[in-house]
Formats: structure tokens, C-alpha cells, sequence
């Protein structure tokens, strides 16, 4: 996550812990991205119990996600389908020159080898363009698959760090001592 997101998480976190409810929700305002959609609804649901608060923070966590990823499979499939039409070219093309090669050996002409060369540098052309194009395509839905799942494991931790200071969890009464927990045997006597 970027410096920013942590400090705009700190300041939620700080301003939540201290029951600031309205700075938290200027912090919000302030800083319009997920992390602050997130928080608000936290925010808007604290009078919830833990499993109710949770759930709605699992809500929006999950459109957030939608969200953001919106357009990474569109990147993704570029830089899929960029090869293939790069292929396609390289095959129609080479079709069209073996067809003029056909045509002129069919009219009693000898084969120009620069037909030839024209039509596989045309072919070749084709594929240089669809590697041009997946290559970069590649690499940018690594990098925006990278940041997305680094914001969705902030997300996650902001919800969870939401909900264990608007509801903290029930603490188990263990007894202090042996003795507390059992009565004493009897003595029969």
C-alpha cells in the first residue's frame, strides 16, 4: 500500500480508537478511494454486533474489490489475444502470397522472389505488432495485479482492525487460580 493509504489508514484507526467518529468520517471525505468506503461504512455500522459488523465490512470489501478490478481482465485478455491476432496476421498473409505465387506460377510467369519477401516481412510485420503490443500488456496486469492485491490486503486488515475496536471481542473468564476453578473436595469424616 502506498505511504498515503497507510497514513490515512493510521489516521482512521487513531480517530476510530478514540471514539472520534466525526474526524473519522471527515478522514473519509478527505480521501475518497476505497480504504475511506471501507472505514465509513465501518463507521455508519459501529452500533452492530461483531458478526453483523463484520459481514457488512465483508460487503463492501467485496464490491471494493469488484471495484478496482474492473478493468484488469480487459488488460489481461490484451495481452492475450494480441499474440493471436499477431498469428492471424502472420497466416492471412502468407495465404495472400502463396495465392500471388499460385496465380503467377498458374500463368506460365516465373516466381518473383520479391513477392516472396514482401509477403513474409508483411506476415512477419504482423507478428512483431501483436508481440509489441502483449509484452507490455503483460507486464502492466502483473504490476496492477500486484498493487490490487496489496490494497485488498489492507483492506482486510483495516476491516479487521474496524471491527476489533467497535466491538471487541468477548474475553473468556478463565479463573485465576486452580482452587477458583472447582469446588473443594469433601472430607468425609
Amino acid at each position: 500500500a502506498s505511504r498515503q493509504a497507510r497514513r490515512l489508514e493510521s489516521g482512521l484507526i487513531d480517530a476510530i480508537s478514540q471514539g472520534q467518529f466525526e474526524r473519522a468520517s471527515s478522514l473519509c471525505d478527505a480521501h475518497p478511494c476505497a480504504l475511506a468506503t471501507l472505514a465509513q461504512s465501518g463507521i455508519d455500522h459501529r452500533d452492530l454486533t461483531r458478526e453483523a459488523l463484520q459481514e457488512v465490512l465483508s460487503d463492501e470489501g467485496r464490491r471494493q474489490e469488484a471495484k478496482l478490478n474492473r478493468f484488469i481482465p480487459a488488460v489481461g485478455a490484451t495481452s492475450t489475444i494480441s499474440p493471436l491476432l499477431g498469428l492471424l496476421g502472420t497466416v492471412t498473409g502468407m495465404i495472400a502470397v502463396f495465392s500471388r505465387l499460385a496465380d503467377e506460377y498458374a500463368s506460365g510467369a516465373v516466381a518473383n522472389p520479391g513477392m516472396l519477401a514482401g509477403g513474409i516481412w508483411e506476415a512477419l510485420l504482423t507478428t512483431a505488432a501483436g508481440l509489441c503490443v502483449a509484452i507490455p500488456a503483460f507486464v502492466l496486469h502483473r504490476i496492477l495485479t500486484g498493487q490490487l492485491d496489496a490494497i485488498l490486503l489492507q483492506l482486510e486488515s483495516t476491516a479487521t482492525r474496524i471491527v476489533d475496536i467497535l466491538t471487541p471481542a468477548p474475553k473468556a473468564s478463565y479463573p485465576v487460580f486452580a482452587a477458583d476453578a472447582a469446588p473443594a473436595p469433601q472430607k468425609n469424616t
